[in-house]
């Protein structure tokens, strides 16, 4: 098999597990790929530099992209967190805007660049397609909205309970909880808005209670509800 052929079938197969091309028929995801390219990212590799133009939509085909802003004086500020499978600059892509924020990998991968005529194209033949835009933007809408509410409302251990919430899944040996954290906690901390010693401050301050229970990246969670509660409760201490 041609490395031309494996390219295509690896960007077929990505397109079709991704959100964003939910119901576009086959045929049509093999006329988007003919226009689309791999890109290939290292740990630490800068994907796209923020003010400059998106040459399309990037998809995750495997690992981790950190999507951040910068202040002039080096900070950063994390404003999302890409895994395989989920896709980020469509909107910018489609207004033909520079990035306001710097993509960065955060572990080897690699991605699939669907051009923004492609994409045009696509919207204008598949009524599928456009559902599923409309819908990826809205949904990007209203998770930038919560954001702005929980940085302008909510204290920092509040931020941290939400966060654990949204990732935690059923363990199936003690009915309770379970959290893998998706990335370090120096970015964890980040994508939160605090630092990362407060981070490991609140962790430690959980875990006294009894409502977390912290190994490295893997925490366990007992009960989801007393921990919503006492981050209410203990908010202006936290």
């Amino acid at each position: 098999m041609t490395t031309k052929l494996k390219e295509q079938r690896f960007m077929q197969g990505v397109l079709a597990n991704v959100g964003l091309f939910a119901g576009v028929p086959p045929a049509e995801l093999a006329a988007v790929s003919r226009n689309a390219w791999v890109m290939a990212a290292r740990r630490g590799d800068v994907l796209l530099a923020a003010e400059t133009r998106l040459p399309g939509v990037f998809v995750v085909g495997y690992g981790l992209v950190k999507l951040a802003l910068r202040t002039p004086d080096g900070r950063e500020r994390v404003v999302r967190i890409v895994a395989a499978g989920q896709s980020f600059g469509a909107a910018a892509a489609l207004l033909g805007r520079d990035s306001a924020y710097e993509a960065r990998a955060v572990i080897d991968g690699k991605l699939v660049i669907v051009p923004s005529s492609a994409v045009c194209a696509l919207l204008d033949r598949e009524p599928r397609f456009a559902r599923s835009m409309t819908k990826a933007l809205a949904q990007r809408v209203v998770e930038l909205s919560a954001e702005l509410e929980a940085l302008s409302l909510y204290s920092s251990g509040e931020r941290l309970a939400s966060y654990l919430d949204s990732l935690a899944q059923a363990a199936r040996e003690n009915g309770g909880w379970t959290v893998r954290l998706p990335v370090s906690k120096t970015l964890v901390a980040a994508r939160l808005g605090i630092k990362k010693e407060t981070l490991s401050r609140l962790l430690q301050r959980l875990a006294a209670l009894g409502l977390v229970e912290v190994s490295r990246r893997e925490i366990a969670i007992p009960d989801r509800d007393a921990l919503a509660r006492a981050m209410k409760v203990h908010r202006d201490r936290m």
